[in-house]
């Protein structure tokens, strides 16, 4: 199950999906974009160690997670050099505290497990 639906996305993003929620199978966007939820909740999770126990739901995820995961679409969707550099960013041992990813994440993470 989604930590963040395609309608939280759609309404954060401006992405004026055609159709209605949660689906909006109307929209031949959609498919792609559920992947990419998909990949930001990976990276996202990833990043943050140890991993929450129990998982985390949609309705128990943490509002900076949440924020975290969209941020992480938006720059899968915008996949600018300067986008992609924040998602590489989360990764290895020199994270950047300006990172806006890494900066809602930091409090959640133990980097002795990362």
């Amino acid at each position: 199950m989604a930590l963040v639906s395609l309608a939280q996305v759609n309404g954060a993003l401006n992405l004026d999906l055609q159709g209605e929620a949660p689906d909006f199978t109307a929209d031949e966007r959609s498919a792609a974009i559920l992947l990419k939820v998909k990949q930001a909740e990976d990276i996202v999770l990833d990043f943050i160690q140890p991993k929450p126990d129990p998982a985390w739901t949609a309705e128990s995820v943490p509002g900076r997670v949440s924020a975290a995961i969209i941020i992480a679409v938006n720059c899968l969707l915008d996949d600018t050099e300067e986008r992609l550099a924040m998602l590489s960013g989360l990764s290895g041992a020199n994270v950047d505290p300006k990172n806006p990813i890494a900066a809602l994440l930091w409090r959640l993470r133990d980097p002795s497990l990362a």
